[in-house]
């Protein structure tokens, strides 16, 4: 199994944001994301481009307290994936975390597969919310974003994230 973990802080409230990443769609193509639909209450239909092609779930989504939205595949490309997005409200904008837990239908190739589908959940994720609540800081997982170039050490620290106009 693997995980990853992004953090960030929006300038938007908690509630505002938790509300809109439940019920965010889209047709066309936000950075690797393809398409994201509802095809009824509790669940959501995700693609995403990876590698030349596209990765596809379904997921329930959850619930489980205020702030919180927690999603696990029922059908799909990964043997695995279970995850949240937790919003709180603090005195700098609200603190988002994204965390997702997945394990790919090749275990052989997983550590391959995985670091790239990683970095594709990663990025995806920080999308969606750069869309919804526009500029974001990410504070933490911003090593998951790129592909680590040899030779070149990446710095750790806040991104700023501007969403791309639509």
């Amino acid at each position: 199994m693997t995980s990853r973990v992004l953090k960030a802080t929006a300038r938007a409230t908690a509630a505002e944001i938790i509300e809109s990443i439940g019920r965010w769609s889209c047709s066309s193509r936000v950075g690797d994301v393809l398409t994201v639909s509802h095809p009824d209450e509790g669940h959501s239909r995700h693609e995403l481009a990876f590698r030349g092609g596209a990765v596809r779930w379904v997921q329930r989504n959850t619930r489980p307290r205020p702030g919180m939205i927690g999603f696990e595949q029922v059908d799909g490309d990964f043997q695995h994936l279970r995850g949240s997005w937790t919003c709180a409200d603090g005195p700098d904008g609200c603190t988002v975390v994204f965390e997702v837990t997945f394990s790919t239908a090749v275990p052989h190739l997983a550590g391959a597969i995985d670091s790239a589908a990683g970095r594709t959940l990663v990025r995806s994720a920080l999308a969606i919310l750069a869309t919804i609540a526009g500029p974001v800081r990410m504070t933490e997982g911003e090593r998951s974003l790129h592909d680590p170039l040899p030779g070149r050490s990446t710095k750790p620290g806040a991104a700023e994230v501007v969403p791309a106009a639509a």
